[in-house]
């Protein structure tokens, strides 16, 4: 890989490092739902700085340009980027959909009181 190719890759990687950094301290993003993105961040460090790994890897699946393992692993960490929100929105709509119910029951409750009243 050219030298200023991975002086480029390695600066806009340390950027989005560092948002995410940021994101975290002013608590704009919980720390368990950034994990996946600082994870995927430091494998690109780690990829950009020693290209060799991906070369190395590329011939041991048996894939011929190492450019192909590079998009087959991007579109496996997008499968799992939404698979993970997915499971969140789940979860979230779930608890809504109690939070709703708890709610018309309390509404009822207060109703029922006040026509007692």
């Amino acid at each position: 890989m050219v030298q200023s190719v991975r002086a480029f890759l390695l600066c806009c990687i340390l950027v989005f490092f560092i948002s995410i950094i940021i994101l975290l301290r002013n608590r704009k993003i919980d720390l368990k739902y950034s994990l996946l993105w600082l994870l995927s961040a430091i494998v690109l460090i780690v990829a950009t700085l020693f290209p060799q790994i991906i070369y190395f890897l590329s011939a041991l699946i048996g894939i011929e340009t190492p450019i192909n393992l590079v998009l087959i692993f991007t579109g496996m960490f997008s499968v799992l980027i939404i698979l993970s929100l997915t499971v969140i929105v789940s979860k979230l709509n779930k608890k809504i959909t109690e939070l709703v119910q708890s709610l018309a029951l309390l509404e009822k409750r207060v109703r029922d009181m006040e026509n007692k009243l």
